[in-house]
């Protein structure tokens, strides 16, 4: 959904090709301090099209996993394991967010650090790190 990468080299060939460094898992849930925000990201929507999870989910938990999107990025593609405040930046009770997490994390959208002290959308945290390593827009 958020592979901007893939959809880039679809039609280039050879040196056209633009390389992608697969980031380990380990390092997509670590925020070393000197990380800065990022002003947008990229949703493609042929893969929001074909994603399997994404339809499965209700049109309601689609509208907030998009909102959440919008938070996990200003932090980097991932937040602390708050439920708390959580719930409070989409406008949830606590209830709620604990539901919608269960079913996010459930249907693959959010993971919870190996620590448990962060929740992360891993496409959105890899994308965000690879804009970091460029230096520039993808």
């Amino acid at each position: 959904m958020f592979r901007v990468c893939e959809i880039k080299n679809a039609n280039r060939r050879g040196s056209g090709v633009k390389k992608q460094r697969d980031i380990p898992l380990d390092e997509l849930q670590t925020r070393p301090p000197e990380e800065r925000t990022v002003p947008y990201f990229s949703i493609v929507p042929e893969q929001v099209d074909k994603d399997e999870r994404f339809n499965s989910l209700s049109p309601q938990d689609q509208g907030l996993f998009l909102l959440l999107c919008s938070k996990l990025w200003r932090r980097g593609g991932m937040v602390d394991n708050f439920p708390a405040g959580n719930a409070h930046a989409i406008g949830l009770t606590l209830d709620e967010w604990n539901t919608l997490q269960s079913r996010l994390t459930g249907a693959g959208f959010l993971l919870v650090s190996a620590d448990t002290l962060s929740l992360l959308q891993p496409e959105l945290r890899e994308q965000y790190l690879q804009f970091l390593e460029r230096g520039s827009s993808l």
